[in-house]
């Protein structure tokens, strides 16, 4: 490799903060996501994002970057220094860890690191270790000018396995270039059961309604008179589904509790305007839930998979410096003198909901170049929870505010 000649890093990676904080995905991420689901939402499409996802990228670059590439990391993620950022990678890596292999009830969770480093390079100790120790993932030597298809047939390989099948493909040969320095890739799977869990025979075929005014018939999944977390609000429903966390383990695990969040707008094509509020600030409608009981719950089953560009929303949001051609704060990384930068960022979802629960997997990928009379009380009015037109979801963990997907299903099928 000439010495004028750039370096470049595929980072690709499949979907806070002293020990006694609650961790909560940074405003960056949700920012990106948000940023996502606007592009998509203009063009009428269905979208899932998962900003634990870009949060694991982002982590793992900061263990490579130094001088003003890591002090704009640190700005825009909320932390005080690399460690910070460690202790955070320490805590999410906990929260996605899946419940026994033996327990059919809890979430079944994979999340885990690989880095592909071609073989003319080394790491530097310090990144090699912030890698093992903090983020699980040691480096697989490999050659990217001479076998780049054997390569991405590994790396397409390796996310098949660690999403369940879920995602097949994360990188084509386009990806691969003579001066691809290395692959780094996290993986990012969920399968929760619905805590109450939807009867079969009661799911029928009904109308959504769509944001252009026509109707569609879809399997619509239904109950009755059951109690959840739940608040109404001048634009829209909320309604919280809790997943099951493992009620048959020895030691239920009391760190970690996952649910499906959904907002529901009470005009049928109200999402646009409803999404407008909630990117603001989604604690706004999820803090204030009451349990009350849902006298008709429907909702549709859904699935559907999607590529989403992250580099320019990055961009837009002020992460600048680690996309410049001239980059050479990566230093932390390698031995390599040419500048290395980041040349891509994407992420690739799956999402699946059905009566038993929800299956989801993200796969993100960046190109890193180098007292009285007794009185009866009236009955409250019923309250019915009818998703039959375009609403936005968010699966998170209660306990930690860990977002693991983000997205809008504008048509189910």
């Amino acid at each position: 490799m000439g010495s004028n000649q750039k370096t470049k890093v595929i980072a690709n990676q499949i979907v806070k903060q002293n020990s006694n904080e609650k961790l909560v995905t940074p405003k960056f991420s949700l920012q990106v996501a948000a940023h996502v689901i606007q592009q998509h939402l203009s063009k009428n499409e269905s979208v899932v994002c998962s900003p634990v996802s870009i949060d694991a990228l982002l982590n793992i670059l900061a263990l490579g970057v130094e001088s003003s590439t890591l002090d704009q990391l640190l700005m825009l993620l909320g932390h005080a220094d690399v460690s910070e950022i460690n202790k955070a990678a320490c805590k999410l890596g906990a929260v996605l860890k899946g419940s026994r292999d033996d327990d059919e009830d809890g979430p079944k969770i994979s999340f885990v690191n690989g880095l592909w480093l071609d073989q003319q390079f080394s790491l530097k100790a310090g990144f090699k270790k912030g890698l093992k120790d903090v983020h699980k993932a040691e480096a697989r030597v490999v050659d990217f000018a001479n076998q780049a298809d054997q390569v991405v047939n590994e790396v397409n390989a390796w996310a098949v396995q660690e999403t369940k099948g879920l995602i097949k493909q994360v990188l084509s040969r386009d990806n691969i270039e003579d001066n691809t320095l290395l692959v780094l890739a996290n993986a990012l799977y969920f399968k929760g059961n619905w805590h109450k869990y939807f009867e079969s025979k009661n799911t029928k075929d009904g109308n959504f309604n769509l944001l252009n005014g026509d109707k569609i018939q879809v399997p619509m999944m239904n109950q009755w008179h059951e109690f959840f977390e739940y608040q109404s609000s001048d634009s829209c429903q909320v309604l919280k589904m809790p997943y099951k966390t493992g009620e048959n383990s020895e030691e239920k695990d009391e760190t970690k509790a996952f649910s499906m969040y959904v907002f529901l707008p009470h005009e049928k094509n109200g999402l646009p305007n409803l999404f407008e509020e909630i990117k603001t600030d989604a604690n706004l409608f999820i803090n204030n839930l009451e349990f009350v009981r849902i006298t008709h719950l429907s909702f549709p089953k859904f699935k559907f998979e999607c590529e989403v560009a992250l580099k320019e929303p990055m961009k837009e949001l002020g992460l600048l410096l680690p996309f410049e051609k001239t980059c050479k704060d990566f230093s932390g990384m390698t031995d390599v003198t040419e500048p290395i930068y980041v040349s891509n960022i994407s992420q690739k979802c799956f999402v699946e909901t059905n009566e038993h629960g929800t299956m989801g997997a993200a796969v993100t990928w960046s190109g890193l170049i180098v007292g009285g009379a007794i009185t009866s009380k009236p009955r409250p009015p019923p309250i019915n929870f009818v998703a039959d037109h375009p609403f936005m979801f968010m699966i998170m963990d209660d306990v930690s505010g860990a977002v693991l997907f983000v997205g809008l299903v504008l048509d189910p099928r």
